[in-house]
Parts: C-alpha cells; sequence; structure tokens
C-alpha cells in the first residue's frame, strides 16, 4: 500500500473532524436539530469545505459504514485462488470482525444514533445490500462459469447476515467479541439442529 500523501492526510483529517463534529451534536442536540451549520462551527470548516466532502448530513454520519462497505467482498477476493468459498467466507468474515475495543464502541457509538434517526437508518439498508451485492459478485467471479446464481446468493446472504448480527449482538452483549459470536453462530448453523426451516410439503390449501 502507498503512504498516504499530506494533502490525503489532511483531507481525512478534515472528514473525521466535520464526521465527529456531527456525531457529537446528534448526541446533544439530537440528530434531526443539527444543522450543517453549527457542525461546520464545532469541526472549525467552513459550509462550503463541508459539502465539498459531503453531499448531505446523512452522508456524514454514514461515512464510516460507507467507507467500509466493500471490506468484506475485498478481503474474501483476496483470499488464495485455491481456496474453497466456504473457507475464503470464513476467513474473510473474521478479517472484518477482528476489531479492537476502542473500534467496536465507536461503531456502538454510531448505531445508537442511526437508531434515532430515519434518514440514516433506512439508507443503511441500501448500503447492506450493496454489501451482499459485492459479495456475491466476489463469489460468482471465484466459482467460475460454472457457478450457481442461487448458491452464490445464499451464501453472500448469510455470510452479510452473520456480519450484521455479530455488530447487532455486541450493542447488547460486549461479555463476548464479535469473533466470538461469530464462531458461536457458525457452531449453531454447522450443527446438528440448526435454526433452519425444515422440508416439508406444502399444506393444502382451504377447500382443497
Amino acid at each position: 500500500m502507498m503512504p498516504m500523501g499530506l494533502r490525503e492526510q489532511k483531507a481525512r483529517l478534515v472528514r473525521y473532524a466535520i464526521y465527529e463534529a456531527t456525531l457529537s451534536l446528534a448526541e446533544e442536540v439530537g440528530y434531526e436539530a443539527a444543522t450543517i451549520d453549527q457542525v461546520a462551527d464545532r469541526a472549525e470548516v467552513g459550509v462550503s469545505t463541508v459539502y465539498r466532502y459531503f453531499e448531505n448530513k446523512d452522508a456524514i454520519l454514514l461515512a464510516p459504514i460507507e467507507e467500509g462497505i466493500g471490506a468484506l467482498a475485498t478481503s474474501f477476493a483476496s483470499r488464495p485462488p485455491d481456496e474453497d468459498v466456504p473457507t475464503a467466507l470464513a476467513h474473510a468474515i473474521s478479517s472484518v470482525l477482528d476489531r479492537s475495543e476502542e473500534d467496536r464502541a465507536a461503531i456502538r457509538r454510531l448505531s445508537a444514533q442511526i437508531d434515532l434517526a430515519s434518514g440514516p437508518r433506512a439508507r443503511l439498508w441500501d448500503l447492506r445490500n450493496r454489501q451482499r451485492t459485492l459479495l456475491e459478485e466476489a463469489v460468482l467471479a471465484r466459482l467460475g462459469a460454472d457457478a450457481d446464481p442461487l448458491w452464490a446468493a445464499a451464501a453472500a446472504r448469510t455470510s452479510t447476515m452473520v456480519v450484521e448480527m455479530a455488530g447487532e449482538n455486541d450493542r447488547l452483549d460486549q461479555s463476548q467479541t464479535p469473533y466470538e459470536f461469530f464462531r458461536r453462530t457458525l457452531s449453531m448453523l454447522h450443527g446438528e439442529n440448526p435454526p433452519l426451516p425444515a422440508i416439508v410439503e406444502p399444506a393444502p390449501l382451504p377447500g382443497d
């Protein structure tokens, strides 16, 4: 990876200052009540600078999630080419869930505000869908021409679901790490009594 230039470092610092200003204002006065003028003032930048980096307030709050949206697919694609898909998925998920306590606390702090903000909360679904799509495309690419699209879609959705569940659980129970939760969930899915619907014959419709 190329070292970050001074201009890039400055841009990252400005982006973070704007993000932190938005998050702290949301915590103090509420997300909806916080204005871009207030954000700019707290971040010690001009309003035009805020809009140079972000389209709107929702984009500011969701910036950390937006920036990491392709991490799972990228980690998966970087695995050795001869590694089977389930193993590559497990390593990819482990890499994105291997977070420091500081990072986990930052995610919990952000999630608490997203829960209270209708705009970012709705946009979050779009971002999660994009993450699933990127991972599904990466799975299809690894499987090659004979890939089963349904299998790839199920693999991507299951993987992203587990990642999302691990993040949600970390907000409620910090006694286990997201990675530990991931391992526990996988053990359940691979166990003797997996939490999956049974294969049954469809029930007859009334009058049949």
